[in-house]
């Protein structure tokens, strides 16, 4: 470099100032760079191709010579990788005379150099000012920390003065908080005292009405329950809307009655709450046209839910009425043999805004369908179940039509007339179906839920009770299909097997009831593919003869123990106590259980049953049970229904037991239990006084004083059954007749001891009474 730039600085001005117009520099740069770049095997050829296509360019060409020139575009480097410029540059630069300065560039450094002199000047001026400003302010910072401990030297003085006059003001809230709570212990201890005394009054009335039982002695009637003998009117004491909402529990009957009271409760009858609903089915036996004109009017403003199910003696004045009602959203009209096409087109034409109706045991047929595919456009739910006048063309009627296309619930269980072509138009009229009911229907096959699943890809529920018997395997694939299936009830089929039941567990994870019974092919295996479903509530298994300890175990495994709620394990008799071991500890959620002629489960098995604290109802039929176990049951206090059915080994002691423990208790089942006797009744009745069905039946140890202790102490008793009670006569009825004001079914089938009169006397006071008098069977009522 060092001799280059000699050679260059011996050159004439002239030569120097035609290497700098010729661009030699650049030219140099270009050629270099290619070099580098390339590297060809002949550097010299390369170099003189590159000078003939340099020599070819025109002038103005050569002065926008780039440094990559003469690469080819596929070698051309996206940046530069050699800085030749910078050399090339300084060699030829160095040479040229126009470099030195002139007067310009002098005066402009001047000014650069006066420039940088006052920047140095004021830096240093600036670093003084800024000393003196930093002194200044940390003077000042000095003042504001003095003023800042002045301040808080003055609140902790303060401060220590106020803490005094809290601590003391403290001190004596405390002492009236002391005093204020004394008195509410006080005051609460009597008022418990006081409820005490009044339990103690009426369990020591109870004991005295037990012991005059005892005695023979002719009781009329226990009024234990009445707390003063005062009549007081507390529905009125009460606002509008909780006695109205009280009064909403009452049928049409009872609040006629109501209505006669007082002008109050009359008043509180007339809500508009109490008349958007009305149920006369229990009337039917004399509902006629001139009576249900009569309610509808009275109810049309209002009127949302009619149920007229079974009333056979209304016409076409009923039907002209029901369309009138404008609001009627709920129509139930099944087994009314009035019902036809022309009732139905009555109805549809004026109730535009129907959601719910039942037309199930009817006689309705393809006509009634042109109706509700004209009028009917919101219906949502729709009941055919046992009607078979209608036939296939019945769908295509609603797929022509613009009706029931937001119908989301249809039963056809029993309508065995449809066939191929009628479940096929049925999938085409509702395809946004999310519930189907197929109970009953023996001609149902594979076939048929090829054409449902198919179509209706919105199916959430699907039962089909007593149809499932011809379905193959394919069916079940088919069924795979329904992604949002939720709901599946099938029984009897003998062709399901674990396999399928794990395709459609794994398709359809959000299944949350399974009721799948009598299907003897259904292994431990399905159990493991049902235990994954996490949303799974209700799992009914029962006559499932090959499930045994390891189904179970493999079910608890599984996520869905966190909201299984009810299990029913009937009849599979191959479970033992390790089962109900797992249960226990697995299943905490677990409310109704039926356990059922489960031979193989002990006392032991039994007894964990009440550590399930959430459980409601519990079905022990034909178990192992003993007083022990039925005393460990009692202990789950939420339950509310029990039943006991053929547990023999039951007697009064664990009876008892169970009632002292279990006092919450409202249904409860004591069937064939041979060994009770009048003792275990009483000891009953003594602590469930909140009772409402009973079923004592071929208790045959039991006499009339059992019936006189729950009369005159369970005064909700609603149903009771005394088949088969052999001992009991017309003197344990007088003793229900009488009491029993709640009692609204009685059942006593072979009661040898009983006589027609006494039966006669209680249908007058008791709506339904059923009996087997001698060798002829009758029902009877009110």
């Amino acid at each position: 470099m060092a001799s280059l730039l000699k050679l260059f600085l011996t050159l004439e001005p002239s030569l120097r100032f035609y290497l700098r117009s010729q661009r030699i520099a650049e030219i140099h740069e270009a050629l270099i760079s290619s070099l580098l770049v390339c590297q060809p095997k002949d550097p010299v050829a390369w170099l003189l191709s590159c000078l003939m296509e340099l020599h070819t360019l025109p002038p103005s060409a050569k002065i926008n010579l780039n440094w990559d020139y003469f690469i080819p575009q596929i070698y051309r480097p996206v940046d530069r990788p050699f800085n030749i410029e910078s050399s090339l540059s300084y060699v030829f630069a160095v040479c040229d005379d126009t470099l030195e300065p002139n007067e310009r560039q002098i005066r402009m450094a001047i000014e650069h150099y006066k420039l940088h002199v006052q920047r140095k000047l004021f830096s240093a001026w600036l670093r003084y000012h800024l000393t003196q400003l930093g002194q200044k302010r940390w003077l000042e910072k000095r003042e504001q920390a003095a003023s800042e401990y002045y301040r808080v030297r003055s609140l902790n003085i303060y401060f220590r003065q106020w803490s005094q006059w809290v601590t003391h003001r403290l001190a004596r809230q405390k002492a009236a908080a002391c005093h204020i709570n004394h008195c509410a212990e006080t005051y609460q201890m009597r008022i418990i005292l006081n409820e005490w005394n009044l339990v103690a009054q009426q369990a020591r009335r109870t004991r005295d009405y037990f012991d005059r039982v005892e005695r023979g002695e002719e009781n009329q009637q226990f009024n234990g329950f009445l707390s003063h003998g005062e009549a007081r009117d507390e529905l009125s004491l009460l606002t509008r809307e909780a006695a109205v909402r009280i009064l909403a529990y009452l049928d049409v009957d009872d609040l006629a009655r109501c209505a006669q009271v007082c002008r109050n409760w009359k008043m509180l009858t007339q809500s508009s709450m109490l008349w958007s609903k009305l149920d006369l089915h229990r009337t039917s036996d004399v509902l006629d046209d001139r009576l249900a004109m009569r309610f509808i009017q009275r109810a049309r403003p209002y009127l949302q839910h009619l149920n007229l199910r079974k009333c056979s003696r209304i016409g076409r004045l009923t039907f002209l009425g029901i369309s009138s009602c404008k609001n009627l959203q709920d129509l139930n009209l099944s087994e009314c043999s009035a019902v036809n096409d022309e009732a139905v087109k009555i109805i549809t034409a004026g109730c535009h805004i129907l959601l719910y109706l039942n037309l199930s045991q009817t006689e309705v047929t393809d006509q009634s369908f042109r109706s509700l595919a004209r009028n009917c456009h919101f219906l949502q739910y729709l009941s055919l179940a046992y009607s078979r006048l209608f036939s296939d063309r019945a769908f295509l009627h609603i797929t022509n039509g613009r009706g029931c296309r937001k119908l989301t619930h249809l039963d056809i269980s029993g309508c065995t007339q449809l066939t191929s072509v009628g479940f096929d138009a049925m999938s085409d009229a509702f395809r946004e179906l999310e519930t189907l009911v197929m109970d009953d229907m023996s001609n149902l096959s594979d076939k048929h839920m090829n054409q449902i699943c198919k179509r209706l890809t919105n199916l959430r529920q699907i039962s089909m009770w007593s149809s499932a018997r011809q379905l193959t395997g394919f069916a079940f694939k088919h069924m795979s299909s329904l992604t949002q299936l939720m709901t599946i009830k099938f029984d009897s089929n003998k062709l399901v097997t674990d396999e399928h039941l794990r395709v459609i567990c794994r398709s359809c994870t959000e299944i949350c009831h399974i009721s799948i019974t009598d299907c003897p092919s259904l292994t431990d295996n399905c159990m493991k593919a049902i235990g994954t479903l996490k949303q799974l509530r209700v799992l009914n298994m029962a006559d499932c003869l090959l499930i045994t300890d390891s189904g179970i175990k493999a079910l608890t495994d599984g996520p869905c123990t966190a909201r299984l709620r009810e299990l029913n394990l009937t009849n599979c008799m191959r479970l033992s106590d390790s089962s109900m071991t797992n249960l226990a500890r697995r299943c905490k959620r677990l409310a109704y259980i039926k356990l059922c002629h489960l031979d193989q489960i002990s006392e032991n098995g039994l007894e964990l049953i009440g550590q399930m604290d959430q459980l409601i109802s519990i079905d022990i039929t034909g178990t192992q049970t003993s007083d022990t176990s039925l005393k460990s049951i009692g202990n789950s206090n939420n339950l509310r229904s029990v039943t006991l059915s053929y547990c023999r080994q039951i007697t009064d002691l664990g009876l008892t037991k169970f009632a002292t423990s279990c006092t919450s208790i409202e249904y409860l089942n004591l069937s064939f239990c041979a060994q009770l006797t009048d003792n275990a009744i009483r000891s009953m009745a003594f602590c469930c006084k909140y009772l409402t069905t009973l079923n004592i039946c071929s208790c045959s140890l039991l006499t009339d004083m059992s019936l006189q202790y729950l009369s005159g102490v369970c005064k909700y008793l609603y149903e009771i059954d005394i088949s088969y009670c052999h001992l009991i006569t017309d003197k344990g009825l007088k003793y229900l007749r009488r009491n029993s004001h709640y009692l609204k079914r009685i059942i006593l089938v072979e009661c040898p001891n009983i006589s027609r009169a006494a039966i006669d006397k209680l249908v007058l006071k008791i709506p339904f009474v059923q009996h087997h008098y001698t060798s002829k069977s009758s029902e009877l009522t009110k």
